[in-house]
């Protein structure tokens, strides 16, 4: 009865275990930061949010043309909408705790309205500073820089996977007894 007892057990927590093995960050969320140019200071607020799934990384490292919510300045750009032009964020697959390392982007939210920019993790000064165009009356106004904040990444529910063995584990040992 103790040895079928320990059995089970061990097998349980082996099954738990081989889940949770398994269990990679699938999402990569940041907000973008903004700092107008037309003071000295640099003084950054959130203007918008980037989440990419890696399950549409290469092996390199490159997102393209993918994303699960991008967020700007209040706008939300469809990612299945045919009136963007560019989309390229590049993670470090080694360490994807460290978030997202560039983002080139070119959007059209509305026919009259499109984004651009290119912001580097490791080089602020680098980034190309932000442009917002109205396609109405084509002009173009260039804002200030971007940059990205802290970096959160999404496990897969490894949680619910440890509950559901124990769940199953109680259920047999109970039909058992």
């Amino acid at each position: 009865m103790l040895n079928k007892l320990i059995l089970r057990a061990f097998l349980s927590i082996s099954l738990a275990l081989s889940f949770t093995g398994a269990a990679n960050a699938t999402l990569i969320s940041q907000d973008i930061l903004f700092d107008t140019i037309a003071d000295d200071v640099a003084e950054f607020e959130v203007i918008g949010n980037i989440t990419i799934n890696l399950d549409t990384m290469d092996e390199f490292g490159f997102v393209e043309n993918a994303w699960d919510s991008f967020t700007f300045f209040g706008y939300d750009v469809d990612a299945f909408d045919e009136n963007w032009d560019l989309f390229i964020a590049i993670v470090d697959p080694g360490n994807i705790a460290a978030g997202i390392e560039t983002l080139d982007f070119d959007v059209t939210v509305f026919s009259s309205l499109s984004f651009a920019g290119y912001i580097d993790a490791f080089d602020p000064d680098a980034s190309v500073s932000f442009s917002l165009f109205d396609n109405a009356n084509d002009s173009l106004f260039n804002a200030g820089n971007l940059a990205f904040g802290e970096a959160t990444v999404v496990p897969t529910p490894a949680t619910l996977v440890l509950f559901l063995t124990a769940v199953a584990g109680l259920a047999a040992r109970r039909k058992n007894s």
